[in-house]
């Protein structure tokens, strides 16, 4: 006496079954007939019939009526090809999920900068970046422009921003803004409130030094007027170089976007009334050698791509 072999449903059900059967059946259905879903499978249609015997077969059950009255679905062939139309959705959304989780970068990048830099095309990139990855952590130091180089270069930080009194070889420069120095001084300041024409008119005063993140241009600036000679006061740090100006130690040269709230509220003022300011370029600084890391290689697109618009 032979067993009665018990029906598989559930999971059983869906690992017995061919789910190429299902993609066969999605194309009868839609085409509305064998002949036209196997011109568009390309297929001859013997092949496209047995294809649904054998899955009237699995389910046993009829799947579609055919006659004189044409190709007809049975009740339980429109349940069937609503549900394959289901499934080959969330097949063909696959490529839609794989970009997404791409695009879902994580971990951390290293930025390192020199002190308080002022301009858009540093916050728009940096905005879009966090907008667009929320889950990549931005990790920001300060330090001057040559320890800078010299971390990016060791790979110690994935992307360096500042100036470049020298170009190493091995690493990649690209210009991303430029920052205009002007000379300031306080309130308290015998020359608050003046502006001069000359810069050899600043020459016999005390000045705020800023060191090693001075740029090359501006040093150059001073030494050619002879600014600088007498010096009350120097910090690496903008901020503190600012404090002690704000206070009437000395004249500095500051970036003037990064003066500008200072001018605004009177506790800064500009004592140079000349088109032709001392600039210093600041640059995207990145090792093309450096090991890949996609959330690091993908930022500084957004930086190529600012400084391309």
């Amino acid at each position: 006496m032979s067993q009665e072999v018990e029906p598989k449903t559930g999971r059983r059900f869906a690992q017995s079954l061919d789910w190429n059967l299902l993609r066969i059946f999605c194309s009868i259905e839609s085409a509305g007939g064998l002949s036209e879903a196997a011109r568009q499978l390309n297929k001859g249609q013997p092949a496209v019939s047995m294809a649904l015997r054998r899955l009237e077969e699995t389910l046993n059950t009829s799947l579609c009526k055919r006659g004189p009255g044409g190709f007809e679905l049975t009740l339980t062939g429109k349940l069937i090809a609503d549900v394959s139309r289901e499934v080959f959705s969330s097949v063909s959304n696959i490529p839609n999920i794989l970009n997404q989780a791409a695009e879902e970068l994580g971990g951390r990048v290293r930025l390192q900068m020199i002190t308080n830099l002022v301009h858009d095309r540093l916050n728009r990139p940096l905005g879009a970046f966090h907008a667009d990855h929320p889950n990549v952590e931005l990790f920001i130091s300060i330090a001057t422009w040559d320890v800078i180089q010299r971390n990016v270069l060791r790979n110690e930080v994935e992307i360096g921003i500042g100036p470049a009194s020298q170009h190493l070889p091995d690493l990649r420069y690209e210009p991303l803004f430029c920052e205009y120095y002007a000379p300031y001084c306080g309130r308290s300041h015998a020359l608050y409130g003046r502006r001069l024409s000359s810069p050899g008119e600043l020459s016999g005063h005390a000045y705020i030094l800023t060191g090693a993140d001075e740029p090359l241009e501006l040093t150059k600036f001073r030494q050619r007027w002879r600014l600088g000679k007498r010096v009350a006061g120097l910090s690496e740090h903008l901020e503190e170089a600012k404090r002690l100006t704000e206070l009437g130690a000395g004249i500095c040269f500051l970036p003037t976007a990064f003066a500008a709230n200072g001018v605004k509220d009177g506790s800064l003022h500009q004592l140079l009334n000349i088109e032709k300011l001392p600039e210093s370029k600041i640059f995207l600084i990145t090792n093309p050698k450096a090991p890949d890391h996609p959330a690091s290689k993908t930022l500084i697109e957004y930086f190529r791509n600012e400084i391309k618009g």
